[in-house]
């Protein structure tokens, strides 16, 4: 049965809460987090090793299940979901953008791209054959086709999984630190990818990275800090990505001495 309850936002938590065990004690990775991302906005989350936000971002992507509290992405609630009805809601709503690419090292940059609509059971037909060749050439890779990821490189394999989150359409797009593994200039390249996304399709953005050279593309910052949002820093606050970095490393000074 559908959830009555909606949310006009893009994405938005309520009181959000992510729970392990350690040691036979429990702690919350993620500890009460309400945000808010409107249609069409870019907001990165920032915080340091083990604050919670790849947790947060795998929550509000439905790939693990919050021990309480609620996610709704474009006003559906992820909780009142099955499991089945999750990863197909996920497989054509969402764009998911990892660090380690997570591509299939045995389908070429074409097949990988693709592999989403296979698994949904869509037809191939023309129409899609032409959004992929369209796809492929704002993304340069028109040429690497028929290459397989061993044969690509950082910045090329990241492109090609950008490729695969976007041939569905989604209107919101989720990345997990996508520059972790790249050099300054495939990172920056793909920021600006994802700052094309944002201002020119209006797709809705929640990049998680500790870079503030990342963070500043985004139009908002939200910094974590054990689990909690602790800073919600506008893009107007900062003029640059030294700014933004004073401003973080200054948070994270005061939350230390807590």
């Amino acid at each position: 049965m559908k959830d009555e309850i909606k949310s006009d936002y893009a994405v938005e938590t309520r009181a959000l809460v992510k729970s392990y065990y350690r040691g036979g004690v429990s702690f919350n990775a993620v500890d009460g987090i309400d945000l808010q991302v409107k249609p069409g906005e870019f907001v990165a989350i920032m915080g340091a090793s083990g604050s919670g936000k790849s947790t947060a971002l795998h929550l509000i992507a439905g790939l693990t299940r919050a021990t309480s509290g609620d996610v709704y992405v474009e006003g559906e609630r992820l909780s009142s979901l099955s499991d089945r009805a999750l990863t197909i809601f996920r497989r054509r709503r969402l764009g998911i953008v990892f660090q380690s690419y997570n591509l299939i090292p045995h389908l070429t940059a074409e097949e990988n791209v693709l592999f989403p609509l296979r698994a949904d059971g869509r037809k191939l037909d023309e129409s899609t054959r032409d959004k992929l060749r369209a796809l492929m050439r704002e993304l340069e890779l028109e040429e690497q086709l028929s290459q397989y990821p061993d044969a690509l490189s950082g910045g090329q394999q990241q492109r090609v999984a950008l490729g695969r989150a976007l041939i569905g359409e989604p209107a919101v797009i989720l990345a997990d630190e996508p520059t972790g593994n790249l050099d300054w200039t495939s990172s920056q390249r793909i920021c600006a990818i994802f700052d094309k996304l944002n201002r020119e399709e209006g797709r809705a953005i929640i990049l998680v990275t500790h870079e503030p050279a990342v963070a500043i593309w985004s139009s908002r910052v939200v910094v974590l800090q054990d689990g909690r949002v602790v800073s919600d820093i506008p893009r107007a606050a900062y003029a640059d990505a030294s700014e933004l970095a004073a401003r973080y490393q200054e948070l994270a000074r005061v939350g230390a001495e807590r």
